[in-house]
């Protein structure tokens, strides 16, 4: 009789732990996703002054979910020399793809989905200006 006892207090448990599992895995499914953006990119016509286009933040973004990466797409007329393209996340943490129009990073990894990417264009001494902005975009995997 003690023998059942214990069988039955083993099948509640592993019946117990199926059910956290399958929590825990649908729970993961539930946070991952993504969202795309898109914002207008400015004319440059100073050198030296840096130009700063906002990309809006996507309200289905949870509070708490982490990126896993980023792409980004950008575009200006021709390839104007001295022009230095970032895209950032706050006021720190910045990639340059000034060489690279499009493409895809690791580089925002653990930081929050929720929070503001924003393009900065800016032309150095040796540029030419104006340089048109045409279209930047990003897409977020978190």
């Amino acid at each position: 009789m003690k023998f059942n006892n214990n069988n039955n207090k083993l099948k509640r448990s592993r019946a117990a732990s199926g059910i956290a599992f399958a929590l825990l895995a649908c729970s993961n499914l539930a946070l991952a996703g993504n969202y795309q953006s898109s914002v207008a990119l400015p004319v440059v016509h100073s050198k030296g002054y840096v130009h700063t286009a906002e990309l809006p933040v996507s309200r289905h973004a949870p509070a708490a979910a982490t990126i896993k990466s980023v792409s980004w797409n950008w575009n200006v007329v021709g390839w104007p020399q001295g022009l230095e393209v970032y895209l950032c996340q706050g006021p720190s943490v910045c990639l340059n793809v000034s060489r690279q129009r499009t493409g895809s990073t690791t580089f925002f990894g653990n930081q929050l989905a929720s929070r503001k990417f924003y393009y900065t264009m800016k032309v150095g001494d040796t540029g030419r200006v104006p340089v048109a902005g045409q279209q930047g975009r990003i897409t977020v995997d978190w």
